[in-house]
């Protein structure tokens, strides 16, 4: 015998339409009568508005919907339901509109449930889903593929059994909750039990049992919920860890029923979605970070580097100054201060190149590569440093040894690295071999016949700026070399190894993918192209007028100093943007040099107005920056420099370039 409801009871009917019309979707039921006559006797509201048709108008004759959904879609529609079998649950993506609006899509999931009068109910759910593909297939059980799609319903009548909306929240694995603020207590239906990690067949809680399966964090929010105050807000949308095991985020929407301190909604397990946004969030995080970390390199990369080219410009100009040498004794200390400033240079270099090879920004391009050839190349590089200790180097490497796979400057930088260790580690007199062995890998091996090292300091070998001791001794170094060099191989795809024991040498062995085809020539090494001493006077020739735009003063004083020594070159300067420019729009020029970092307009600002003027858009522009990231430098060729030079600069070779800038000028004159 079913209970009688009692007069004070709430309408369960209104409820319902309550719930489903909070759902973050559309809920519909469609009946189809064994003649034939289609009829929506239930749904949300938003069914009625996305489809432009009333709820009463769709309870009585759903034939109108034919209208509203695309043709292609609607045989799908026919076609499912010929097929139709109990329990079936289809999966289709339709389009509908209203009238002369335009198609949206929405993704249907529909059930199908034999009806009392001997049709069929299909109970279903509407999500929009703007994004997705117009055609779908779904899958039968038997393993048949056939399209279909929900048709929208609008019903306005929630007077039926409830299972028949459990069925439809279950299509979307949503639980139904109701919170009882007054008497402290829960109703959750099945499957928000199961939400919960609780057993299924017990429905009501106490506030504080449910509290106990919140996690702590977030009990103070949950404890709200049930309080009266929290029901000032008719309606709320609050995520809540849950914490059997595994722990899963669920999230509660929820609407005060009118008139009493009762909340009825919804819970849905949105932990996957929480961890998707979380990934998102933290990716979105990661890539803010390596924006940052490049800005602050680029920054610091031009703040040590402008003082250097103050230091090291103004050493180059004393050391050889001809008309007033230095005496023996200044030469020398000279010299330490040029030697300090190009450490220090070498140092900042160094920590750039770790920071863009961590950051992926190092452009690696493999290719075939002809290993004893390269190698030969190094020990040449790394001879004078050999012969001063008296270290022997053997290459052992046949000649026609197969080619490996990896990009030919940074194989030659790691080479070069590791020669240079084995010839500064190393006991005097001593001796490098290094040998190549070819199978599924190649494998590059480089043996030294030095001090060694201990398993502790094997283990920390690759730590940046640790020398293992021996900045204790008169080894230079940064520290930095062999972390480059490991960054260097695992970038090109390879591995390096490391074997040693104190007092018996060390072996780097270095394995890189094979390659498939012959290597190719190496680009033959660079001349030694020296340049001519300084200061060189030029031919007797036309006055040249080149302006440098720089707003650093003894940046500034040094291109005077070597522009001084040249009397057919004279040298107008600039302190920022706004000025350069009048200078460049005032004055027949022969070549501009442009900081970048310049105020009032930065050197890209002053390089296309320059370039935007009919008068002077012929002028070469030069960058010349303390910024000396690789990115930069491309950066400023793509946007129409003609060349970038970086500081801190070599005198005798800006005086080169200087010449070689000038002379088709001079030669035209």
């Amino acid at each position: 015998m079913g209970m009688m409801r009692r007069r004070d009871d709430p309408d369960p009917s209104i409820e319902w339409q309550s719930l489903v019309n909070k759902l973050p979707g559309m809920v519909f039921r469609l009946h189809c009568t064994p003649l034939g006559r289609w009829t929506m006797p239930m749904a949300s509201n938003e069914v009625a508005r996305v489809c432009g048709v009333g709820l009463k108008a769709l309870r009585e004759d759903a034939r109108c919907l034919e209208t509203r959904i695309h043709p292609d879609d609607l045989d799908a529609i026919r076609a499912a339901h010929a097929h139709q079998a109990s329990s079936r649950t289809i999966r289709h993506v339709i389009r509908i509109r209203r009238p002369d609006g335009p198609w949206m899509s929405f993704e249907a999931i529909a059930s199908a449930e034999r009806a009392h009068d001997g049709g069929c109910y299909w109970n279903g759910l509407l999500a929009p889903c703007p994004d997705a593909p117009l055609v779908v297939t779904a899958s039968s059980p038997a393993g048949s593929s056939t399209a279909i799609d929900a048709v929208a319903v609008a019903p306005d009548d929630i007077g039926l059994p409830d299972d028949r909306w459990r069925r439809a929240t279950a299509l979307a694995d949503m639980g139904v909750v109701e919170i009882n603020a007054d008497e402290g207590w829960l109703d959750l239906d099945p499957i928000a039990c199961r939400h919960h990690g609780l057993e299924s067949t017990r429905s009501r809680w106490t506030a504080e049992d449910w509290l106990e399966r919140i996690s702590a964090d977030d009990r103070e929010a949950a404890r709200a919920l049930l309080s009266t105050p929290s029901l000032a807000q008719d309606r709320l949308r609050i995520p809540l860890r849950i914490e059997p095991t595994p722990s899963r985020t669920l999230e509660f929407l929820l609407e005060r029923v009118e008139g009493s301190n009762r909340l009825i909604g919804t819970c849905v397990d949105v932990t996957r979605r929480k961890a998707l946004e979380t990934l998102q969030h933290d990716k979105l995080e990661a890539e803010k970070a390596s924006r940052s970390k490049s800005e602050f390199m680029s920054r610091v990369s031009h703040e040590l580097r402008t003082p250097l080219n103050g230091i090291l410009g103004f050493a180059q100009l004393m050391a050889l100054d001809r008309e007033h040498p230095l005496s023996v004794a200044q030469a020398q200390r000279l010299d330490v201060l040029r030697q300090s400033g190009s450490k220090l240079l070498s140092l900042i270099d160094q920590l750039l190149e770790v920071s863009r090879i961590e950051q992926g920004k190092m452009r690696l391009r493999n290719r075939p590569i002809d290993v004893r050839l390269l190698v030969e190349r190094c020990a040449v590089e790394v001879m004078p440093l050999a012969q001063d200790r008296g270290i022997e180097i053997l290459v052992e490497i046949p000649a026609d040894s197969r080619a490996v796979r990896a990009d030919p400057d940074a194989l030659e930088q790691v080479v070069t690295n590791l020669l240079s260790n084995a010839i500064k580690y190393n006991r005097p007199k001593g001796r490098i071999r290094v040998r190549f062995e070819s199978g599924e890998q190649g494998v590059l091996t480089v043996d030294d016949t030095g001090i060694g090292m201990s398993q502790d300091q094997i283990d920390r070998l690759f730590e940046p700026f640790n020398r293992l001791g021996a900045e204790r001794s008169d080894t230079q170094g940064s520290g930095l070399g062999l972390v480059i060099t490991r960054k260097l191989v695992k970038a090109m795809g390879g591995k390096i190894e490391v074997l040693s024991r104190p007092g018996r040498g060390t072996r780097f062995a270095v394995s890189l993918p094979m390659s498939k085809t012959r290597a190719a020539a190496l680009p033959p090494p660079l001349e030694d192209q020296r340049p001519p001493e300084f200061p060189a006077l030029a031919a007797k020739s036309a006055e040249q007028v080149v302006l440098y735009v720089e707003d650093d003063e003894v940046n500034t004083i040094l291109m005077e100093q070597i522009f001084s020594s040249h009397p057919n070159w004279r040298l107008l300067t600039a302190s920022n943007g706004p000025e350069g420019l009048e200078m460049v729009r005032h004055n027949d020029l022969a070549l501009v040099l442009l900081d970048l970092n310049l105020p009032g307009l930065s050197g890209f600002e002053v390089l296309e107005k320059i370039r935007a003027s009919e008068s002077t858009r012929h002028l070469r522009c030069i960058a010349l920056s303390a910024d000396a990231l690789p990115q930069q430098i491309r950066h400023a060729l793509a946007q129409g420099f003609d060349d970038y030079w970086t500081k801190p600069i070599d005198v005798a070779s800006v005086v080169a370039k200087l010449h070689e800038e000038l002379r088709p000028v001079s030669e035209s004159g």
